[in-house]
């Protein structure tokens, strides 16, 4: 089962990981950063938990012509 692991960073923001038993990085917090463990961790149990799962999806977003 993978792991949600939530950290403070070196410049005092907290961050989430997902890792998987392997210990492949499965999706991280886009390094933004979180004011503080509550936030993060409720943030990755958004994801983990599927509260996104709607949202819109595009093929390429970076792709501008």
């Amino acid at each position: 089962m993978a792991k949600r692991i939530v950290f403070e960073r070196k410049d005092g923001t907290w961050a989430w990981q997902l890792v998987a038993d392997n210990g492949n990085i499965i999706a991280v917090d886009g390094s933004q950063g979180y004011e503080n463990q509550i936030d993060a961790r409720a943030m990755a149990d958004k994801i983990i938990a599927g509260s996104y799962k709607d949202a819109d999806k595009f093929t390429n977003p970076l792709k501008t012509d």
